[in-house]
């Protein structure tokens, strides 16, 4: 199985605990990236979940005024196969 957990951290500041599964989800896979480093590079996340996770943390850094660039972008083949993902799973099409 083609998987990773992961915790979703709520709005109300909870944490669920979830699985990605990446034979399930084609892709394309998606990064967080914060001040030009990715949140947590070992976990590329689907649109939905990287969707919820750019909004946490585009909004703590509205709320503590950090100045911190927070951005998405798209995984590559080699971003896939750096963090254990196989690449025939999904990705970015290629």
């Amino acid at each position: 199985m083609n998987s990773k957990p992961m915790l979703a951290v709520n709005s109300d500041g909870s944490a669920d605990l979830t699985v990605i599964d990446y034979d399930a989800s084609s892709g394309p896979y998606w990064y967080v990236v914060v001040d030009d480093t990715p949140v947590c590079p070992d976990r590329p996340l689907p649109l939905p979940y990287a969707l919820h996770e750019f909004q946490r943390h585009a909004k703590e850094a509205i709320d503590t005024d950090s100045g911190e660039v927070v951005e998405l972008a798209q995984c590559t083949a080699e971003d896939l196969e750096w963090a254990g993902i196989s690449v025939g799973s999904g990705g970015d099409g290629e």
